[in-house]
This record gives structure tokens, C-alpha cells and sequence, in this order.
């Protein structure tokens, strides 16, 4: 969690939005046209107070098609704008998206494309405290009322597929 709240493209997110999910460590693997990823995060709203609070957890589970070799291990934030966008996370949903992607130790560059807001977002780093590079077309990062960041911390992998992701959150008692 703490290389997102040093991030300073984060901190703005840490300021405005309703809610995140954090997933510390992403384990993901892809061989030959077939890959796949899982996670487990803990989601976060804020309380009366302004002060995020954890209200349960979550469990991601991504299927992948398309060229792609190697591994990698990440972690993942995704901030949600108010509360009516938290909500449409708890309930179970499915997305498509399009990634292009290399990893090689704790270096990646990464491309992503949206086809609902026409944004093209931009990223490369040596490490994941570090973003050397970003950009991006669209100033609000919000994608349906998300935003999403990933940092890698280590592996070796290439791809450039198609995914599903499926998140299943469960409330705290």
C-alpha cells in the first residue's frame, strides 16, 4: 500500500475518492496463447471522518487470451469516484480489457485502451516506487466511475491479449 500513497499520481485519488480496492500482490502467468491471474485485496471506504476504513475484502481472478509468456507479480489499486461506483464493484461484475505488456525483473512499460472514454494511458518505470514516464489523453482518469493503477514488483513476462477480470467481494461482519 505504501508505494501507491507515495505515488503522486495517487495522491489526488487518496484525496477525492469515495472508496479504493488494494490488491498487495497479484500473481500472474501466461504460456504460449493462455494465461491467467489471481489476487486477494481489501476494499476501503471513507467514514464519517474523511478516514478510510475497511468495509471487506475482495478476490480478483483474470483469464487471458492471446500471445503472451513469462510471469509476473503486482499490485493494483482501484479507487472508486463516489458511492454509487462502489457499489456497482461489490456487486460481482465482468470486464473486458485490452493489454500490451513487458516485464522484465522490476522495469515495465505498459499500454492500455478504452474504448468507453477514447483514453490511451502510457506508463513505464524501473522500479515500483518509480514512474519514469506517463501519459496519458484524458486528464480524469476515471474510467465508469474507476480508476485503476498497477505496480509491478518483479518478474519476466510479455503479452499483448485480451482479458477477463472478476472480482467477488465479501463485507466485513
Amino acid at each position: 500500500m505504501e508505494h501507491f500513497t507515495k505515488q503522486e499520481s495517487c495522491k489526488p485519488y487518496f484525496e477525492s475518492a469515495f472508496g479504493y480496492a488494494v490488491f498487495e500482490d497479484i500473481r500472474k502467468i501466461g504460456i504460449a496463447i493462455a494465461g491467467g491471474a489471481t489476487g486477494h485485496g481489501k476494499v476501503c471506504i471513507k467514514n464519517e471522518d474523511g478516514v478510510f476504513e475497511k468495509v471487506g475484502t475482495s478476490e480478483m481472478i483474470q483469464a487471458s487470451v492471446g500471445p503472451q509468456f513469462g510471469g509476473q507479480v503486482y499490485s493494483m489499486i482501484i479507487f472508486f469516484e463516489t458511492e454509487r461506483d462502489y457499489n456497482h464493484f461489490v456487486v460481482e461484475n465482468f470486464e473486458f480489457g485490452a493489454d500490451a505488456n513487458v516485464v522484465a525483473l522490476t522495469a515495465s512499460a505498459s499500454g492500455k485502451a478504452s474504448t468507453i472514454d477514447k483514453n490511451l494511458r502510457l506508463m513505464a518505470g524501473v522500479n515500483q516506487n518509480d514512474i519514469a514516464y506517463e501519459h496519458s489523453t484524458n486528464a480524469l482518469l476515471y474510467t465508469k466511475g474507476m480508476a485503476v493503477f498497477t505496480s509491478t514488483k518483479m518478474g519476466l513476462m510479455y503479452e499483448a491479449s485480451l482479458s477477463g477480470q472478476k472480482y467477488k467481494f465479501t463485507a466485513l461482519e
